[in-house]
Parts: C-alpha cells; structure tokens; sequence
C-alpha cells in the first residue's frame, strides 16, 4: 500500500479551477472588509476543513450582477463538489458558500 497526502494548497487549486469554468461566478479577492472578519478569521476566499476522508469547504464568491445569487451558490456547490470528489476521491460532506461582493461587469465594446 501507498502512503500519500493532498496538501491543502493541492485542494485549494482544484477548488479555483472548479470555479473557473463557472459563468459569472468567481472567488472573492482575500483580504478583510470587516473587523468581524478579521477576527473570525474568514480573510481567505476558500478554507477546507478535512477529518479523514471528508472535507468541508468553505468559500467566498464574488458574483456578477444580474445572475440569481440563489442559482450562482448552487452552481459553484455542484461543481466543487464534483471536482474535489473526481480528482481525489474524497468525500465532499458541504460546500459552503457566502457571497460577499455583486459585481457589476460593463460590456465591452467590439
């Protein structure tokens, strides 16, 4: 039997790549916006909680204005999900999501 580990950072590119083939979905920039924020310690836009072979994953979406917000949570939750559970094999218990910015994107001119 093979021994081997998935770094947090290894989880965490597998989660933005999910998310990048995502319309009008993307993670929200790390930073804090709120003393709240600063001391929950919620800066970085994913965090993966894993005991054994189950994760948790937490993100913080920036959506484009006019997208259901419902519909863009949902979206990202499923393909989360699908990815990590694809690439690794490990269970996905919840994908938690919180929208913390609506951001809107002009057309751009042809």
């Amino acid at each position: 039997m093979v021994d081997y580990d998935l770094s947090e950072s290894a989880l965490v590119s597998l989660v933005a790549l999910a998310l990048e083939e995502q319309k009008g979905i993307r993670l929200a920039p790390g930073g804090a916006r709120s003393v709240g924020e600063v001391l929950s310690r919620r800066t970085r836009p994913v965090r993966i909680e894993r005991e054994g072979d189950t994760l948790t994953v937490d993100l913080n979406l920036s959506v484009d204005y006019g997208r259901s917000l419902i519909e863009a949570a949902k979206e990202a939750q499923r393909a989360v999900a699908e990815a990590v559970t694809a690439a690794t094999g490990l269970k996905v218990k919840a994908v938690n999501v919180t929208v913390v910015a609506v951001e809107y994107k002009e057309a751009h001119a042809a």
